[in-house]
């Protein structure tokens, strides 16, 4: 380990969780009675989504050295930006810690908005994304538990990479940046294309090995390419079960709140590499077909596809739709990589990197999404004002589904900033669109 980081560090994670935990009106001790009651029963006993928030709320208090599982030991932490393949992570004991992610967690404690105020009053733009100004915040008010190191990819979006390069600046930790080539989807089928496409994986595949050494010098983590392929061979496991689990839900809809499958955000998520996730996608597999046995008989309600995130703060939204229509698939757990082969770690880990499609056109992007859906079901793109990325393309996008036949309702919100919102608006222009969708006509 570098000595004078992990030094810092462990004085510096001790007032960053003292920070954190008064931001939550508990005492310490308050809080570590909390956790540990959550820890407390057996793993085995738990709901998928139950073993899901323990994995997360581990790693989280890990980063601290507040696990009850690990209370004390120091934690390497890495700080990654969202794409960033996390398997590499876990192989050489790095935890990773997503600030977007915890942005998100924030908004569902009431905590994101604090935050937002405190960023925007230290320079932060009105306009700039929600999620990278709460970590912003987050990070002026010194909550987070500092990193060992940061590891960020050109991927969407810019922001991201802006916000990570502060934060080395400011905790002067060492920032690797990996460089993702744009649009690898547009690259056509011919031969010309595949070759485009096979040199942009050589290209991070390259990057991937100088990223582990990089990371081995900077830190002293030591790189083991055994154990890289057995947290491959983990992810494909996950994949698996989750992949099984998704198409279960399309072919049942209804049989749970889709919304709830929303949470998992797979091609988002820190998890890939873990042995827990392999068991959380497994049991969200089986308590889908025990559902989908109990399921109601009820009338056909109008079927919807999420695009991108959902509101992470308390809102009626969700639940609103939900008694309407059901909500059967969300891009945002979207598998669009294959299998990695574990005997090339580096090349596949590039692949499934490379292969991002959010990260391109707006045209290939809606074309990506028009073949996963089917005959008479609708869009609802919740995009966040915030995003440039999206939010900005969506007017584009709704004028080519509306030439494919596929009604495009845009709610026009955020998921972590709650100030302005305006359910009763959203409301009626929900109502009109769920409608349209009955009735089979586009009217949005």
């Amino acid at each position: 380990m570098n000595g004078r980081i992990t030094e810092e560090n462990r004085k510096q994670r001790e007032i960053q969780y003292k920070n954190f935990v008064s931001l939550t009106g508990m005492t310490e001790r308050q809080m570590e009675d909390l956790a540990a009651e959550r820890f407390a029963g057996a793993w085995s006993e738990l709901t998928a989504s139950q073993k899901r928030g323990r994995l997360l709320s581990d790693q989280f208090l890990r980063s601290y050295g507040r696990s009850p599982e690990a209370k004390g030991e120091y934690q390497l932490v890495g700080w990654r930006s969202l794409f960033m393949p996390t398997e590499i992570m876990y192989a050489m004991g790095i935890m990773p810690l997503t600030v977007e992610m915890t942005a998100a967690q924030l908004a569902m404690m009431g905590l994101a908005v604090g935050r937002l105020e405190t960023a925007e009053g230290n320079g932060y733009v009105q306009d700039i994304c929600s999620f990278i100004k709460t970590g912003g915040g987050a990070v002026i008010e010194d909550i987070l538990p500092s990193p060992d190191i940061l590891l960020t990819s050109t991927h969407i979006c810019d922001p991201s990479a802006k916000f990570a390069m502060y934060a080395a600046h400011k905790y002067n930790r060492p920032e690797f940046v990996l460089d993702i080539p744009y649009s690898v989807w547009s690259y056509g089928p011919d031969e010309e294309g595949k070759k485009r496409y096979e040199d942009a994986v050589s290209y991070v595949a390259d990057q991937l090995g100088d990223m582990v050494r990089f990371i081995s010098s900077e830190t002293g983590a030591v790189f083991d390419e055994a154990k890289l392929i057995e947290t491959i061979e983990l992810a494909n496991e996950a994949r698996k079960w989750f992949l099984l689990g998704y198409k279960f839900l399309l072919e049942e809809p209804g049989a749970v709140q889709g919304s709830k499958d929303m949470d998992y955000a797979v091609n988002l998520m820190q998890t890939w590499g873990t042995e827990q996730i392999v068991d959380v996608y497994k049991s969200r597999y089986d308590e889908l077909r025990a559902a989908a046995k109990k399921k109601s008989a009820a009338g056909e309600k109008p079927k919807v596809r999420w695009a991108h995130l959902r509101p992470y703060y308390a809102n009626t939204l969700i639940d609103y739709i939900e008694e309407k229509a059901d909500i059967i698939g969300s891009h945002v757990n979207y598998i669009y990589w294959d299998e990695m082969d574990a005997r090339d770690p580096f090349r596949e880990l590039a692949r499934k990197t490379v292969l991002t499609p959010t990260y391109c056109q707006v045209g290939t992007r809606s074309s990506l999404i028009l073949q996963a859906m089917n005959k008479g079901e609708g869009l609802i793109a919740f995009y966040p004002k915030s995003c440039r990325h999206y939010h900005s393309s969506a007017r584009m996008e709704q004028e080519t589904f509306k030439k494919n036949g596929i009604p495009m309702l845009i709610l026009d919100s955020d998921c972590i900033d709650n100030r302005g919102d305006d359910f009763l608006i959203q409301k009626t222009r929900i109502d009109r669109f769920l409608k349209s969708l009955e009735q089979g006509q586009m009217r949005v």
